[in-house]
Order: C-alpha cells, then sequence, then structure tokens
C-alpha cells in the first residue's frame, strides 16, 4: 500500500502555485488527510527500520519530521509554507552535530536522499580531519562500496578552501581534511516517486548503502 496517492500529488501542486495562507486554509484538510498522515506514517516506518540495525538511532517519529511553515524572519522568500519536508534520523534526536545521520527529502522537487556528519562543531571537525589524515585507507571505504558507489558515487560536502598550516599539510596526501561536512546525497526528481508503494523500502536501501560512510564517521568521532 503506497503512503502517498494522486491526491498527494494535486494538493503539493496546488500548494506550489499557491503558496498563500488563505489557499492553505482553504485546502487544509486535503493537507492533513493527503500529505500529513501518509508524511507522519513514513516517519515511523523509516525510524523503526533505522532502529533495527542501529539502535543508537532510536527516536519518536514525530521528531524526525518538519513542520510545513517556513521561517521567512529572514528570508527573501516570503512564501509562506514548504513544498518539500524532510525526514532527519540522528543519534537520540533529530539533529545531533556530533554524530552522523540519515536524512530524505521528499515532495515536490521528488526525492533527495543523503546522510552523514553535516554540521559538525569546529573542535569536531578537526578533529575528523585529522583522524582522516591519520588512517588514508578510510577515505577509500565508502567509494569502492558497491552500493555505495552505485548510489553516491563519492563522499561531498562543502570545502575550506584555506586552511591553518597544520592542517593544510595534513591536507596535501588527504583531500578529505578541506571538507567542512562528509556527506552522500542523492536526487530523484520527480514526485511522482512518492507513489511507489515501496517508498520506505526505496529509502532505507539507500540508506543502507550510505551507512558504508557513517561507519567510518562513527570512528572517526568517537572520543
Amino acid at each position: 500500500m503506497s503512503y502517498f496517492s494522486k491526491k498527494s500529488l494535486t494538493f503539493l501542486r496546488g500548494l506550489h502555485r499557491n503558496n498563500s495562507k488563505a489557499w492553505f486554509d482553504e485546502h487544509r484538510s486535503e493537507y492533513q488527510e493527503h500529505w500529513r498522515e501518509p508524511y507522519l506514517a513514513l516517519a515511523e516506518d523509516l525510524c523503526e527500520a533505522i532502529s533495527l540495525g542501529e539502535p543508537e538511532y532510536e527516536l519518536d517519529p514525530k521528531r524526525a519530521i518538519y513542520r510545513i511553515n517556513r521561517d521567512i524572519r529572514f528570508s527573501n522568500d516570503k512564501t509562506p509554507y514548504k513544498t518539500n519536508l524532510g525526514i532527519t534520523i540522528g543519534r537520540r534526536e533529530k539533529h545531533d552535530p556530533s554524530w552522523p545521520a540519515y536524512t530524505v527529502r521528499l515532495g515536490f522537487d521528488g526525492i533527495a536522499i543523503g546522510g552523514g556528519l553535516y554540521m559538525p562543531e569546529a573542535e569536531l571537525r578537526d578533529q575528523v580531519r585529522r583522524w582522516f589524515a591519520a588512517n588514508p585507507t578510510q577515505s577509500a571505504v565508502a567509494p569502492n562500496d558497491p552500493a555505495f558507489a552505485k548510489h553516491f558515487k563519492e563522499i561531498r560536502g562543502e570545502r575550506n578552501k584555506r586552511l591553518p598550516r597544520d592542517l593544510a599539510a595534513l591536507a596535501a596526501d588527504e583531500p578529505l581534511v578541506f571538507n567542512k561536512q562528509w556527506i552522500f546525497w542523492a536526487e530523484w526528481p520527480d514526485m511522482k516517486l512518492l507513489l511507489d508503494p515501496d517508498l520506505d523500502r526505496f529509502i532505507v536501501e539507500r540508506w543502507h548503502a550510505g551507512r558504508a560512510l557513517n561507519d567510518v564517521l562513527k570512528r572517526a568521532v568517537a572520543r
């Protein structure tokens, strides 16, 4: 049985064309039935699936989801609602910056699946950099894993152009030292994929492939 339906896609298209409070209030019951409820049901199944293999990711599904309301206080884009929503599963909370996570974004733009260490604090970031420099073979573990390579190909993330002298010396032999984050990420830009009756398996299969990186990162962040 599918989580989302054609009525879910109709709601998303309507919200994309008419992103206003007046329109949303008029279609609130459709949002609740065709978007909010299946969204939460998917989060419940994804949280359960991840926690079975990695118990530290046990999380209340309601804490893994996001509000549809946008924070427009500091944004030039004043549209009030998101047309894509995420589900993020971290270690006992949605965002634990000290531990790799799993995330999926789904909605009008289709599906994006990723994970890894996204926004570590500076001290931990530099610890991970030094760990990769001291363990050079680990940088190839994920890209050489067949499932990871099939779905994600490479370790991604924002990078510094310049580093302190000690780190710059390490980066000469290990390019991942330049990274500020270490993530896996891939996109499937077709919202009709939301109708897949095996949507949870589609996501979990790719998270399992991304675990090749997350397992490396768990060793890197260990204290």
